[in-house]
Order: C-alpha cells, then structure tokens, then sequence
C-alpha cells in the first residue's frame, strides 16, 4: 500500500516507522493489561470511561432540585480528592523514567480514581458547563453568548489534549497536583 500512495519503492524506512509505532500502541492501555483484560485493554478503557460518562450525567435530572451550586462544589471536591491518582503515581513511579512493576491491585486503584474523576466530571461539570452560560445572559443575547461558549470550550479542550502528554512528561505525577489546584481554584 505504501508502494501505491509514494509511486516508489523506496518505503522501508517509514514501514519501520509505522510498525514501530504500531507495537508502542499495543502497549499504550497499560494498567487495563494489568488488571487481566490483555489484548482488549483499550476496548475495556474505552467502555469503563463510557459508562462512567453515562451513568454520572444524571446531574441535567436534579440540577433544579439540587441546585447549580451545590452540585458544582460537590462535584469540584470529587474531582479533588480524586487526583490522588497523582499520589499513587508519585508512590509508585516517583520522578524517574524507569517504569515499576504494577501488581493487579494497585492497578485496579488507579482505575478507580481513574473513573472516579471522569465521573465527577461527567456529573454535574461537564453538562453544567452548557447549561450555566445559556441561564446567565439575558434571552435576546442568549444564541449569541451559546455561539461563543462552543467554539472557546472547544478551544479549550483542543489545547489540553495537546498539551497533555508533553505536560506529563514534563511534570511526570506533578500534572495531577497541576490540574488538582485549577479545580481548587
């Protein structure tokens, strides 16, 4: 196929490249393999985040009853005490770049904090972050205010996965203090 899309037959190089690449992905869900799921780690990754998101965002039902801020300070301290994954890295890791053995156990520690973040976000912040700005401006503006909330939270989102794993290589378990003390703020 490479063959096909350069017109030549000079490919071996980046065929290296792309088989390379291809067995560092094989190995990318590593604390799912811990836990026993093998080869479908990043299928399991995938559905236990998914039914995560799904379950938490029961928040649109009971946001009028619970009320906007109750829900975001609940769901803040959540998100909170769920960087202690951070810790748990810093443990386990520290500061160093040679990987530890992780036990099936501590593993399965990690994906608990692991989904309990993303269910705290899922909970109330994620759809509160739609459903706040269209309540606060004035309904003649409202479509307007909506138009510029997508494209800046898009925005947002585009440059923290950019970031993100250069942020992780840099910082190793310091990210997750990092991210903990902007949600503290």
């Amino acid at each position: 196929m490479l063959r096909k899309i350069r017109g030549t037959d000079v490919i071996q190089a980046e065929y290296d490249d792309l088989m390379a690449a291809s067995e560092e992905a094989k190995s990318a869900p590593v604390l799912f393999k811990t836990i026993g799921f093998g080869d479908d780690a990043s299928l399991v990754s995938a559905v236990i985040s998914g039914l995560a998101n799904v379950f938490a965002t029961v928040s649109i039902a009971t946001v009028d009853k619970l009320g906007r801020r109750a829900l975001f300070l609940q769901d803040g301290t959540q998100m909170l005490v769920s960087q202690v994954v951070g810790t748990l890295i810093a443990l386990k890791f520290g500061t160093s770049d040679v990987a530890a053995e992780l036990t099936k156990s501590y593993a399965s520690i990690l994906v608990f904090f692991i989904s309990i973040y993303v269910a705290a976000f899922a909970w109330p912040w994620g759809p509160l972050g739609w459903l706040v700005p269209t309540e606060i401006f004035p309904e003649e503006i409202r479509s307007a205010e909506q138009s510029m909330t997508v494209p800046v939270n898009m925005l947002f989102t585009f440059l923290i996965a950019q970031v993100f794993f250069t942020a992780l290589c840099s910082l190793k378990f310091g990210l997750f203090f990092f991210l903990a003390g902007w949600v503290l703020v």
